[in-house]
């Protein structure tokens, strides 16, 4: 016969908080506790749990660490006196690092065309809902391009393969369907790992501390708010009879891969449960 009894934390990024050694981007921290967390040696068994968690869905998916936040316009619209007639410039636009649905990507390259003296809307992304592709489009009557050779660009994201869009320079009412799919999301869901045990929960045939699978379902820049129905448990029954005072955490992709927070800062509760004799 035995009787389950259980202790709770919250561990947070936030410096605030007391997070220590936290990684530039923001994925890893540490946290040294005033009362180490333990397990009594006449324990039978422990496991461990993510009860819930809060994640910013943040993680840019156009940045310059990613090398594609750059973007190509050939645009024969005349801005200014200054250009002479039949000399067209080139322009390259820098996206600021962030998350960008197709909305708000319009929406930033929209802001730099009116930045450069061109119309707000030389071109614009449309979704296709049948073929999950974005549909470029020419608004303006000036023979208009997007150079998508270029490496640094962020044609994986909206689909568009390395070539010039399109093929050559048209006018205002020219749509064009990407070659593939959109890929917006480029993380599908977040992974919390940490060193308070040693294997975790197996991605495929890889131990690396896992405790939690945070699936995204929010629009980008909104708060994941975590909280399983039933919490996937993990044996943690090397915790019996040993003391933890420093742990470390990891938020990654699900590729693990550390993630960029943003400047955002994740939280989330542990419940540890252990089964006593009675």
């Amino acid at each position: 016969m035995s009787v389950e009894r259980e202790k709770s934390y919250i561990f947070s990024s936030s410096p605030t908080n007391g997070a220590v050694n936290i990684t530039n981007n923001g994925s890893v921290f540490s946290v040294q506790l005033n009362n180490p967390i333990t397990i009594p040696q006449e324990a039978i068994y422990a496991s461990l749990e993510v009860q819930s968690a809060n994640i910013w869905w943040t993680v840019p998916n156009i940045s310059i660490s990613a090398n594609n936040n750059k973007f190509y316009l050939h645009c024969e619209y005349v801005p200014t006196d200054r250009i002479l007639p039949g000399e067209y410039p080139d322009y390259t636009i820098t996206i600021d690092n962030g998350l960008y649905g197709r909305e708000e990507l319009n929406a930033a390259l929209s802001r730099e065309f009116v930045n450069l003296g061109l119309p707000g809307n030389v071109i614009t992304f449309t979704d296709d809902p049948s073929t999950q592709k974005v549909v470029f489009t020419v608004n303006i009557g000036d023979p208009t391009w997007i150079d998508f050779t270029q490496s640094d660009t962020f044609r994986e994201i909206i689909g568009f393969d390395s070539r010039l869009v399109p093929a050559t320079p048209q006018l205002s009412g020219y749509h064009e369907l990407a070659d593939s799919v959109a890929k917006f999301n480029t993380i599908s869901s977040f992974l919390i790992s940490t060193d308070l045990i040693s294997n975790g929960i197996p991605v495929n045939s890889n131990n690396s501390g896992v405790i939690a699978n945070v699936l995204i379902n929010v629009q980008p820049g909104s708060l994941i708010n975590y909280q399983p129905v039933i919490s996937v448990k993990t044996d943690a029954s090397e915790l019996i009879a040993n003391s933890k005072n420093y742990c470390t955490f990891r938020l990654t992709d699900d590729q693990n891969n550390l993630v960029d927070t943003n400047g955002e800062y994740y939280s989330f509760t542990v419940i540890l449960r252990y089964n006593m004799p009675i």
